[in-house]
């Protein structure tokens, strides 16, 4: 990863970070309701660092994430509403297929619903694809986002990245 990326927070349930004007999140395990906020200031972040422009936003779901429960989805549905007019566009990777991948397809649709947001908002099966998607809509350097997608995504999911916050 670029040495710019800044890492909101890491555990072994979700790694949120951000570069520039991109935020991250890699849901791992268990999703609780104040990671909400742990992605709104990776958000906040990301927007601080590129004050000219819009954030653009990907989540990135393990085949061992579990599905969140309603307090959670709540408040991601809230959180997502109230970064209208800063987010640009946001993916979802669901990493897996079939039933799951569905089941998460409905959930994502479900945050939409709840959270009203403005900004497109899609589900991809690959970090390629909704990095490709996010580039056609002005993400800038997709071979470097994708690049360090890829690496935070294992570098969560192996435990190694340390949270700025405790």
């Amino acid at each position: 990863m670029r040495a710019s990326c800044q890492v909101v927070e890491a555990t072994a349930d979700v790694a949120v970070g951000y570069w520039s004007s991109l935020a991250t999140a890699v849901w791992i395990k268990t999703t609780h309701p104040h990671h909400a906020a742990s992605l709104k200031a990776a958000i906040m972040g990301a927007q601080a660092s590129s004050p000219s422009r819009k954030v653009w936003l990907l989540q990135i779901v393990t085949p061992e994430a579990i599905v969140p429960d309603t307090r959670s989805r709540s408040a991601l549905a809230a959180m997502l509403g109230s970064v209208d007019g800063i987010v640009s566009h946001s993916a979802v990777i669901h990493i897996g297929s079939g039933f799951r991948a569905s089941l998460v397809r409905s959930i994502v649709t479900g945050l939409n619903a709840l959270g009203r947001q403005q900004f497109p908002h899609r589900v991809f099966a690959s970090i390629e694809e909704g990095v490709a998607w996010l580039a056609t809509h002005g993400l800038p350097d997709g071979a470097a986002a994708h690049h360090d997608l890829s690496a935070f995504h294992e570098a969560a999911v192996a435990g190694q990245l340390t949270s700025v916050r405790t």
